[in-house]
């Protein structure tokens, strides 16, 4: 199995989170009726959903700036990982940023995904 920079996959750890902040906030915006503002459980369903938002965007944040910091040379495998992903897509996304970083260390252009 690959090893992928760990400055890389916290990246991209960051881009995962920033883009669930979006969708959280994007689901603040539904559910955020005038008519509703008097009810006290439907009040506080929305701060969680706010208090998401800010939690997902201040990780996101966080972990960027952590992978700006992290050493050139260190690397992670991520295939164990990986099998712990039921998501299909975010498992690709991630999978992704390893074949990605295995073709750009390939001096000879051979690509071997499975070994």
């Amino acid at each position: 199995m690959t090893s992928l920079p760990l400055s890389s996959l916290l990246q991209i750890l960051a881009e995962e989170l920033r883009s669930l902040a979006v969708t959280a906030e994007e689901m603040h915006h539904l559910v955020c009726h005038e008519h509703l503002a008097r009810d006290p459980n439907y009040i506080r369903a929305v701060q969680k959903i706010d208090h998401t938002t800010q939690v997902l965007d201040n990780l996101s944040n966080f972990v960027s700036a952590v992978g700006e910091q992290t050493g050139d040379g260190w690397s992670v495998t991520i295939g164990p990982a990986l099998d712990t992903i039921r998501l299909s897509e975010l498992k690709q996304r991630l999978h992704k940023a390893e074949i990605d970083d295995v073709v750009a260390n390939d001096d000879e252009g051979d690509l071997e995904l499975f070994g």
